[in-house]
């Protein structure tokens, strides 16, 4: 399997090599496992991912495939639709892009 790595500018997916601090800063994000032979999701809003352990390949409707692998870190756009293929079972820690701070809602996540 050959890993393609796209930026949202050519395709609904962005894969990179996850570094220590991206792992770091995942370390609290939901979890998810699955086992399953395939999976198929819409994302609504768009999702980032750390993949803990495991192997897939996400296929898009255009034909577009990545594969995916333990110490990738994913992020996929708003509206893309992707099947998942799972060759071993896949555990990541995701979440979803309206769950990230930004700095229009920053200031109220922080304590006093």
């Amino acid at each position: 399997m050959s890993t393609k790595k796209y930026f949202f500018s050519t395709a609904p997916i962005y894969n990179i090599r996850a570094t220590k601090d991206i792992e770091r800063k995942t370390i609290e994000w939901s979890t998810w496992v699955c086992n399953d032979d395939s999976y198929a999701h819409r994302y609504f809003p768009g999702a980032s991912f750390y993949v803990v352990r495991g192997r897939a390949r996400l296929t898009f409707p255009d034909g577009t495939a990545v594969d995916i692998e333990a110490g990738d870190f994913v992020s996929i756009a708003t509206g893309a639709e992707a099947t998942w293929k799972i060759d071993a079972e896949i555990e990541t820690r995701y979440c979803y892009h309206a769950d990230v701070p930004t700095s229009g809602n920053r200031a109220s996540r922080v304590s006093a």
